[in-house]
Order: structure tokens, then sequence, then C-alpha cells
């Protein structure tokens, strides 16, 4: 079983890696300080357990555990807490953890727990039919539904809408986004700057990103490319282009022009 540990204090971390890792059957592929960290990891690593604190500074356990329980194939996930109290363990059951272990119980209940959750678990083998989310960026919403309406017809794609740089780049940290089209004017923060961070990150740079943008003049165009842009377009632009450029991105076929 490939377990990820998501806890805000680096000793805990140490202490449950040296004692899981002790175990033959279990692998621990990751640790995370923050829940948004751990966010990312599962996207990346895929773990088949994540055992998660609930006390942390950016985003509790029960927050995290709700969204990696939105994957269309989520990981099991164990909540851990100093504070044994009902309400917490009705809470973590409203976020549809898998259990709930108190830290102090850590030692006589972990072990036994994540058995019965490795009996029950469906193989993570079998592959279900990959629905690509394509993220689309713009301060504009009339242009947000303009560029939805241009891909809408494409096959096993689903849709989400951010108004502002800052909004995508919270977006990318909830949910794997296979495709992204992106504004350069906006008003927190410059298309360019989001590329820049996409690119930044090994979790994020490999995502096609496709720029469409009113600025039609080469200093924009080649700064923009060189930030790491897949593909330039100016507004307005050919939906039936658009279309067939983001299914060569999505099928793989093109990842830059």
């Amino acid at each position: 079983m490939r377990i990820l540990l998501i806890d805000d204090s680096p000793e805990f971390l140490e202490v449950a890696a040296r004692y899981l890792s002790a175990a033959p059957e279990f692998e621990v592929v990751g640790r995370a300080h923050t829940a948004q960290e751990g966010l990312l990891q599962v996207l990346r690593l895929q773990p088949d357990l994540v055992l998660m604190d609930l006390a942390m500074p950016d985003m509790n356990g029960l927050e995290a555990t709700r969204e990696i329980k939105t994957l269309p194939v989520p990981p099991c996930v164990i909540i851990l807490t100093l504070y044994d109290n009902p309400e917490y363990r009705q809470a973590a059951e409203a976020a549809l953890a898998d259990g709930f272990v108190p830290k102090s119980e850590f030692a006589s209940q972990l072990l036994p727990l994540i058995q019965r959750l490795s009996t029950l678990q469906a193989p993570r083998t079998v592959k279900e039919k990959t629905v690509k989310h394509i993220l689309i960026v713009d301060d504009s919403r009339t242009m947000r539904r303009m560029v939805h309406a241009s891909l809408q017809h494409l096959k096993d794609v689903t849709f989400s809408e951010a108004g502002s740089g800052l909004e995508a780049i919270e977006k990318l940290a909830l949910s794997k986004v296979y495709l992204m089209t992106l504004d350069l004017n906006m008003p927190d923060m410059h298309g360019i700057e989001v590329l820049r961070f996409v690119r930044s990150h090994q979790a994020y740079r490999h995502i096609p990103i496709i720029v469409l943008t009113t600025k039609g003049d080469q200093v924009s165009q080649t700064a923009t490319m060189e930030a790491g842009a897949s593909l330039y377009l100016t507004k307005p632009f050919m939906p039936g282009f658009l279309a067939a450029r983001t299914l060569e991105f999505l099928e793989g076929e093109r990842s830059a022009v």
C-alpha cells in the first residue's frame, strides 16, 4: 500500500514514516507539511492511502479530505488528530474520511484500521475513462462563455473557470488540469506571471497553455512564448481552430507550436 503523510509537524512525519516503513507491505511515497501541498502530491503520486492531520495552518484536514474525495478514483483517507471527541469524529465521517485515529492511539489503532481498509479497497489498476479537465482563465465572463462554447463539443472533457490569475492558481491545486486557456490582461496577476508560476512547478509545468489575448504585437507574443505558452492566439479567435488545437494538445500530438 502506497501511503502519503500530511501533517504540519516534521517530528510526527518522521515518526510516522519510520513506523510505517518497518512493515514490508507499506511504502511511504511522500510527505507534505500543509494541506495544499498534500493535495498537489495526491494528484502527482496517486497514493492508496492518505494519513491526514486535522489541524493545519492553511486548510484543515476535513476540508482537504473533501477535496480529495471529489477525485474520480480517490485514495482512502484516515484523519489523525490530538483532539479525540465525538464532534470531530462526526465531522470526519461527514467529510467522507475512511477512518479517524487519535494520535495518542496511533500505534495501537492505525495498523488494524489500514489492514481493514486494504481488504476493502478496489484495485487501482482498474482504469476508468479519463475525463480531461480544462481550466478557462479570463476576467471577462463573456469571454469565458465563448471559450466554453467553442470547446464544449469535445468528448470526455469537463470545464472550470477562473476570473483572475490568483483564482486560477488556487484551482490548479484542487484538481488535475489537462489544459488551460489564459488571458494576459487581468486585474490582479498578469497572464505572463501565471505562466511563469505554472512552468516553475513540477506538478504543472507540462500542462498545455493556450493564451487568448487582444495583444497582437510581436513583442507581447515573443515574451509570452518565452514564458512558456504552448500557443498564442489573438481575440477574436476562430472557434473551430481553437477546438482543433485544443484536441491536439489533449491527445498529446503536440506540446508546443
